[in-house]
């Protein structure tokens, strides 16, 4: 049965797509393919108006777990508790900025005894390379507000905001809300402004929380939706893994698991579920097998002009350079020449799961849980002493990097308790938001922010080629509610 199937209409919602093992408007993709009937637009809505009645409802009874209206803290007050800050850095660490090596240095400031996980800086001009810092959990980390930044001064402006911003995520992923729901009662909250945010205007819109509320929604949208196909992952009562295959599926995982500029920590329940590894779905897309994929590609023409204009410019080229090599006209004798290519579309529901995973960069095998005293125990029959064996693993990095114990396939009989809980983590980050965007009111972006967002999901997840359904995915609510959303 599908998540919340009482809740929500999902057979109504399946009933509007069909699954086509060849798309000819998707390069011939095997892929859901919405159908085109006078109902489908009725039904799209229907499901979207369950769909946010229900978790309206969910975000508003779990808001009553907390006091009706909060009092502004003052900016000194420590508003990340004890207890909530040791149980948020083992995730803040994960983002933390990597390459501050000074977080083991031997200043006087750091050999402070630590609590646990806590800072123990309590003098903020004390230097201080925790974590998560004392003077991170402070109010006034919360009043930072987000200002317009011209390109490449991003971190200069709105650098320190941006933290607190991975902090606020960071609190959401855990459920920890009190301290972001103290922090909303300040009037001059930046947290609406930050719903989504890009590093400058050319870049795309992928730092903010609202990323939190997408990735969340694709998954659960689409792993619900696929489980109302069972032809895809049941034959005869057997497990099969055709719904692997699927473009929307190999879709919504990589772009709720590709590594991003800044921001990470909105992948992280996706990546652990599906066993993904830091940077192997990347934001600039590459085949790691150039020759191989080359029909998907096409030549860069404005980084061939720089280089021809590059070579023009070599009156005498230093022997071995790149304006020593190949004649300017043809590509292909430029070293590296696969660098002047780029994806005109990514193969997703053309190729297989695994050459999916391994479509950007090879991938290794990734432990279970379970794996881990089993490799400890294979080190030590080999003579090495429990301390040792530990050592070793801790410097090879093996530790759990998934949750599903069959390796990559949730529908698996055998992982559906795992399932069951993902899913349920994901529509819980989607009522957290929802509860945020509720508190801040009128200071969100638009009225009807959360509803847009859905049709952008499901837009992304089927687009086609197809005449009219990009109107559809984009209006399909216009004519019940006599406003397009």
């Amino acid at each position: 049965m599908a998540r919340h199937a009482e809740k929500l209409p999902w057979k109504d919602l399946a009933s509007a797509f069909e699954l086509k093992e060849t798309n000819s408007c998707q390069r011939e993709a095997r892929d859901l393919h919405i159908r085109v009937q006078p109902d489908t637009k009725e039904t799209l809505t229907e499901f979207l108006n369950a769909f946010m009645q229900n978790v309206t409802a969910d975000a508003i009874a779990e808001r009553q777990k907390y006091p009706e209206k909060y009092d502004v803290p003052n900016a000194n007050e420590v508003i990340i508790k004890d207890d909530v800050a040791e149980r948020i850095t083992p995730t803040v660490r994960r983002w933390h900025p990597k390459g501050n090596w000074l977080y083991d240095s031997d200043i006087e400031s750091t050999r402070i005894p630590h609590r646990g996980n806590l800072c123990p800086h309590e003098n903020e001009s004390e230097q201080c390379f925790c974590v998560l810092s004392l003077k991170e959990r402070k109010m006034a980390a919360f009043q930072r507000e987000w200002a317009y930044n011209d390109c490449y001064r991003f971190e200069e402006v709105n650098g320190e905001a941006f933290h607190n911003l991975e902090v606020v995520k960071s609190l959401l992923l855990h459920g920890e809300m009190e301290p972001i729901l103290r922090s909303c009662a300040y009037d001059r909250n930046s947290l609406a402004e930050w719903w989504e945010q890009r590093q400058c205007y050319c870049m795309s819109g992928n730092l903010g929380w609202d990323m939190m509320y997408k990735n969340a929604l694709r998954m659960y949208m689409m792993l619900n939706l696929l489980y109302c196909f069972p032809e895809t992952w049941d034959k005869e009562g057997e497990p099969i893994d055709d719904y692997r295959n699927v473009k929307s599926y190999q879709l919504a995982i990589r772009s709720s698991t590709k590594s991003r500029d800044l921001s990470e920590v909105t992948t992280y329940p996706h990546r652990d579920f599906f066993g993904i590894e830091e940077d192997q779905f990347n934001s600039y897309p590459k085949p790691f097998d150039f020759t191989r994929w080359k029909s998907y590609m096409k030549k860069d023409e404005y980084s061939i002009r720089l280089y021809k204009e590059m070579m023009a410019s070599c009156d005498e080229p230093p022997r071995g350079s790149e304006c020593d090599s190949g004649n300017g006209d043809d590509l292909e004798s430029i070293p590296n020449s696969e660098r002047y290519y780029n994806l005109e579309y990514y193969p997703y529901g053309l190729m297989s799961y695994e050459e999916f995973l391994n479509f950007e960069k090879p991938v290794g095998y990734q432990p279970h849980s379970t794996d881990i005293p089993h490799v400890r125990r294979m080190l030590c029959q080999k003579g090495l002493p429990v301390e040792l064996a530990d050592q070793v693993m801790e410097t090879a990095d093996y530790t759990p990097t998934r949750s599903l114990y069959i390796d990559g396939k949730p529908f698996h009989p055998g992982n559906r308790a795992e399932l069951d809980r993902y899913l349920e983590d994901c529509w819980q980050v989607i009522i957290r938001c929802i509860m945020i965007g509720n508190e801040l009111g009128s200071k969100m972006p638009s009225e009807n922010v959360f509803v847009r967002t859905f049709k952008e999901c499901l837009r992304e997840l089927f687009r086609c080629d197809c005449e009219g359904t990009y109107e559809l995915f984009n209006n399909f609510d216009e004519e019940t509610t006599g406003v397009n959303r």
